[in-house]
């Protein structure tokens, strides 16, 4: 039970709404359509994900998140007839849950992006997001430990259920060989819906995300990527995320996107933990990658760690 109210004390801003919301993830790194729009149909395939993140293994009401994303670039049969380094469209979707405790956000976005080519190999990538959020908070679901719920404030105050409008926007400067991008997420930051509070402060806070990479060909067959993602929700202090990923291609040609392939990682999230990531590419189709979070914030003393699951399907078109 103590550790249960150490956890709603460290994430009284689900209830509150003042600091990170949106759900944490480790493997952005294979499906980057989840912390951009503009990503949206830029590879052109037709790319189906699901995740699962189990957070903070142990501990008790701890946060579980699933997603189910799709992206693809559209009007390509009418564009092969045309020349190839021109503007084109993409469009996906993305839906999901995420359950701590007493609180549960439920969401569904579509997108769209637009893709202008800079050069041959280079192009500038903008897109939206926009759909739905529901929050839900139960009370019932949170026992202090003095049996002070009557008198808690935000126990007290009786359950939410709210509905609202969601709308995220990015951009990407993206290559063969690097992208840099940003994204704002709840950038309506809209107010949370309360029942007996109508005067509460709590919104969907603004989340950015400034992200980069390089891929760094060692071999025919062996590429580094070395990526940084930046990541600030007012008031909470600016965490950064700083990644190597090592891909190795079962390629005899140039290697390509397609190619067969195993690849790991790891990664450091300051302030919170170290991830170690593999991931498998087979059949030009299928995908799979986990990570494990080995926690470094005080959270360390209640938790075994986080599990993150992937699994993608690419089509060709």
């Amino acid at each position: 039970m103590k550790k249960y109210i150490f956890l709603i004390s460290y994430l009284l801003a689900a209830a509150a709404a003042v600091a990170q919301q949106k759900a944490l993830y480790s493997q952005y790194m294979s499906n980057p359509y989840l912390l951009n729009p503009a990503v949206s149909g830029y590879e052109k395939d037709l790319n189906i994900k699901a995740g699962f993140r189990n957070q903070w293994v142990g501990f008790e009401g701890a946060p579980k998140t699933f997603y189910l994303s799709g992206e693809t670039a559209l009007f390509q049969n009418r564009r092969r007839s045309r020349k190839k380094n021109q503007a084109y469209h993409g469009a996906g979707g993305y839906a999901y849950t995420d359950n701590t405790g007493p609180t549960t956000r439920t969401g569904a976005l579509i997108s769209y992006a637009y893709h202008v080519p800079i050069n041959r190999k280079m192009y500038l990538s903008s897109g939206v997001f926009a759909g739905f959020q529901q929050f839900k908070f139960d009370p019932n679901k949170v026992q202090l430990a003095d049996n002070s719920n009557d008198r808690d404030p935000v126990t007290n105050a009786g359950g939410i259920n709210a509905f609202m409008p969601d709308v995220s926007v990015g951009a990407i400067l993206q290559a063969e060989k690097f992208y840099v991008g940003m994204s704002l997420f709840q950038a309506l930051g809209n107010k949370i819906p309360t029942t007996n509070d109508t005067d509460s402060d709590s919104r969907l806070t603004r989340h950015l995300f400034i992200s980069g990479g390089y891929n760094l060909d060692l071999n025919k067959n062996i590429t580094l990527v070395p990526s940084v993602l930046l990541k600030y929700v007012n008031p909470a202090p600016l965490q950064a995320d700083i990644n190597l990923k090592g891909i190795y291609s079962f390629s005899k040609r140039r290697k390509t996107k397609y190619d067969d392939q195993v690849w790991a990682g790891l990664s450091y999230r300051t302030q919170d933990a170290v991830v170690g990531l593999v991931g498998i590419q087979l059949l030009e189709q299928y995908q799979m990658s986990y990570s494990y979070d080995i926690t470094v914030s005080p959270m360390k003393k209640h938790s075994a760690g986080s599990h993150e699951i992937m699994f993608g399907f690419r089509m060709k078109k």
